[in-house]
């Protein structure tokens, strides 16, 4: 058995009855025989033969097309007008969901919100004019005024904020947040842009990046990534910062355009997989890179360091250095093919050498030298001496035979 509800609402003003000629004060839904468990307040609010269930309208000609849809509310003015066979739907505000017709699990709350949808689903259009011109898109989420205005087909879209994804017609699976952001953005699909006015360069771009206030792509671009306020990437596979901005990776409050602090102390934290001590050089170069007392990486000068005296080679000057005599280097020479003290070919192409300590041996063979230079200066001037006296003799005897 059908269940019919009527509902009349007459105004009264202090000894009369108030009417108005542009307004229904008594109420009356334009369906003869609805469908079971239907609400309809309002002038021709529903239709004359209406199958559907389990719907309520209100406002004047809300659903008012409609036939076998079912679950629907339909709040305002001409909301759902052309609604057919399209259930589970919310529409509230003047004109909203005008023209659905078969789309389902709706939700339009606004005035003309979802206006021209006919046979989309699982959308969700909040505040006026959002979601105006969609026609079968879906899974869509607009929030706020004119979002999404100009999506016709784009689909699993979020738009949020004042015109956010304003010009968006075929685009999917973005989101968008902020006011006007990814304002121009056509046909571009897999965006994220966060921010007032971030993304408003961009129409066809895909699977881009944008966060912050103003953050800026070039167009055509994808995989590009800005993040900051003001920044602006303007190539693909790139990721750029705002100006000005410090990263700080493993500390809170950076005061470089890139600090690193490991967890260890002496770590840098920075590792270069692909270029290690076994890679070949590609360049000869005097310049290098190192660190001063901050930890700041600076262009410097090669400069030897030790940590104390020990470590340098004025012990070969020392009365008690073990220096080796001749004979003894000469032979270890030619056991090991290389000077004492210092390491063989094979030992550096294995393990390297270190700069300072190489430096500090290469000295202290020097020293080494100094000293054996030394010991023959000292033994030619005495072998001098001798020659000298030799001579004298010579002479002398020479002297005493042309006497006889």
């Amino acid at each position: 058995m059908r269940h019919i509800y009527s509902f009349c609402l007459l105004a009264f003003w202090p000894g009369s009855l108030v009417l108005a000629q542009t307004n229904y004060l008594v109420l009356k839904g334009n369906s003869y025989s609805p469908g079971a468990y239907n609400i309809l307040i309002g002038h021709f609010a529903g239709n004359t033969e209406m199958p559907g269930q389990g719907n309520v309208f209100v406002g004047a000609q809300a659903g008012p097309q409609n036939s076998t849809g079912t679950l629907n509310v339909f709040t305002g003015y001409q909301v759902g007008y052309s609604n057919t066979t399209g259930s589970n739907n919310v529409f509230l505000g003047s004109w909203a969901g005008y023209r659905n017709t078969a789309g389902n699990y709706n939700a339009y709350l606004g005035n003309q919100a979802g206006y021209n949808s006919t046979t989309c689903q699982f959308n969700a259009f909040v505040g006026s004019d959002a979601g105006y011109k969609n026609t079968s898109g879906g899974l869509n989420t607009f929030l706020g005024y004119q979002s999404g205005y100009n999506n016709t087909i784009g689909g699993s879209d979020t738009f949020v904020g004042y015109r956010a994804g304003y010009a968006n017609t075929t685009g999917l699976y973005n989101t968008f947040v902020g006011y006007q952001a990814g304002y121009n953005t056509t046909t571009g699909s897999n965006n994220i842009i966060i921010g007032p006015n971030s993304g408003t360069a961009i129409t066809t771009s895909d699977e881009n990046v944008l966060m912050g206030y103003n953050s800026q792509a070039e167009d055509g671009l994808h995989n590009a990534t800005a993040i900051g306020a003001g920044s602006r990437v303007a190539i693909s596979n790139a990721l750029v910062l705002g100006s000005g901005v410090n990263v700080g990776i493993g500390t809170s409050a950076p005061t470089a355009k890139l600090e690193l602090v490991s967890e260890s102390p002496h770590e840098s934290g920075l590792r270069l997989t692909n270029l290690t001590s076994q890679s070949p050089p590609t360049a000869q170069t005097d310049q290098f890179l190192s660190v001063n007392q901050r930890g700041e990486v600076i262009k410097a000068r090669y400069q030897l360091r030790i940590n104390n005296a020990t470590e340098w080679s004025d012990k070969v000057f020392s009365p008690a250095y073990p220096l080796r005599s001749l004979s003894s280097v000469a032979s270890y020479v030619g056991q090991h093919g290389h000077l004492p003290g210092l390491p063989s070919a094979q030992e550096v192409v294995q393990q390297g050498m270190d700069l300072t300590r190489l430096n500090t041996l290469l000295l202290e063979k020097i020293e080494e030298l100094t000293l054996y230079s030394i010991q023959l200066e000292q033994k030619v001037n005495r072998l001098d001496e001798q020659q000298a006296q030799v001579n004298e003799l010579k002479s002398l005897v020479k002297q005493l035979l042309d006497k006889k």
